[in-house]
């Protein structure tokens, strides 16, 4: 494994290590990592779950780089779950689940593109057969999932990818940009760049743009917009209804992460970036009265959902930082340093360890939406990028500082 101790630039790791301790009780399972309970326990009650699995593989991954102790053993640990409980062999495409569980009927962008984040980023810190990961889901999501005619990823299949959803959702395309990022450097692959603007163009560019900024995120099979898509369940952990406030701020930050590759034709980037963050800041925090961000808006920007969501936070704090680094912006430092003390004060939980992931209205501990403490990923970014200097993905910044 590589790692990057002997940097000039000294990371502050604790709260990182914390965080890393608390997520090596995933481990504690048959197949892959598992859901963590609210006292970092895995809960049977959960599935096996290829997105909790990828989402550990790339966290681990990153600790390993950050030189944890037995991170690279995690990440390895991972990896070969995503080969072997997930992969389908047969149809092809990673399971969301293995076979005998809920789950297991389905193929989906979203988890797709968490396979390739985890994959391409334990192939870059030497995991052994990631790269053959990364190509199995890179060659699913062009050969199955890939719309040539407009730009972007469809949602998800059946097993044998005889049935396609008709649905399309940003969110997917958003994770795929992520993964693309992530990939294109660990695979030396310039044109993964280049599939990640033109997905951002269709969905920032030209629906987000033509919205105001208040981000559309449900489609129809022919890529038009569906703004009353689960109004009557709106709280939906992944396609909720109305503007997502989190989504924002995270391709806020992905945006200027492309923007940094030096990718031709994201002239537009910058200013898209700086608008969305700025609708994110307007629209989500305390419109209800009450601090913190609200999860979901409606296209008026009146208050849908009011839980605060720790990953909400997390994503504001990343996006602050990437603006601020990118200097578009003369608060966005200030964001930085009140959004991490809201989320030290607010979500850190210091009875049972690690980070509440809910919280209600009244700011009290909440699971109506995020059930447990499964998720590391979006809070090790947010722990980790205010320290570090701009670069495509986390783990290019880990190595550019």
């Amino acid at each position: 494994m590589t790692g990057v101790q002997d940097s000039p630039q000294t990371l502050e790791l604790h709260d990182v290590e914390e965080l890393i301790d608390f997520a090596r009780n995933s481990a504690f399972t048959t197949t892959g990592f598992g859901h963590l309970d609210t006292d970092g326990v895995v809960d049977s009650s959960f599935s096996p779950s290829v997105l909790i699995t990828a989402r550990m593989t790339f966290s681990f991954s990153i600790a390993s780089e950050l030189g944890l102790k037995g991170c690279d053993e995690l990440a390895a640990r991972g990896v070969k779950s995503l080969a072997l409980d997930f992969l389908d062999a047969k149809n092809g495409g990673f399971r969301s689940a293995p076979l005998g569980h809920e789950g297991a009927e389905l193929k989906s962008a979203y988890d797709t593109s968490f396979v390739l984040l985890a994959a391409s980023t334990a192939h870059s810190v030497g995991v052994s057969g990631a790269d053959r990961v990364a190509e199995q889901a890179l060659e699913v999501l062009f050969d199955r999932f890939w719309r040539e005619d407009l730009g972007i990823f469809a949602n998800s299949f059946t097993e044998d990818f005889s049935t396609v959803e008709p649905y399309l959702g940003a969110n997917a395309n958003m994770h795929a940009v992520e993964a693309l990022i992530a990939a294109s450097t660990a695979m030396a692959d310039s044109s993964l760049m280049e599939r990640a603007l033109e997905i951002s163009d269709f969905v920032v560019n030209r629906h987000a743009r033509s919205m105001g900024w208040m981000m559309p995120e449900h489609f129809d099979s022919q890529g038009g917009q569906d703004l009353n898509f689960n109004a009557q369940n709106p709280a939906d952990e992944f396609r909720p209804y109305g503007v997502t406030v989190g989504h924002l701020f995270e391709w806020s930050r992905l945006l200027l992460e492309l923007h940094h590759s030096g990718i031709r034709g994201a002239e537009w980037i910058p200013r898209a970036a700086t608008s969305l963050y700025e609708k994110a800041k307007q629209i989500g925090w305390a419109v209800d009265g009450s601090e913190g961000f609200v999860y979901t808006v409606d296209w008026d920007a009146q208050p849908v959902v009011d839980e605060r969501l720790m990953w909400v936070v997390a994503e504001a704090i990343s996006a602050a930082a990437q603006i601020d680094q990118s200097n578009l912006s003369d608060t966005a430092q200030g964001d930085v340093s009140d959004w991490r003390a809201h989320l030290a004060t607010m979500f850190l939980d210091t009875e049972k360890g690690s980070w509440h992931h809910e919280l209600s209205a009244d700011r009290t501990p909440s699971s109506t939406i995020a059930k447990g403490k499964p998720d590391a990923y979006h809070l090790l970014q947010a722990l980790l990028i205010p320290q570090l200097p701009e670069g495509c993905g986390l783990l290019e910044r880990i190595r550019n500082r």
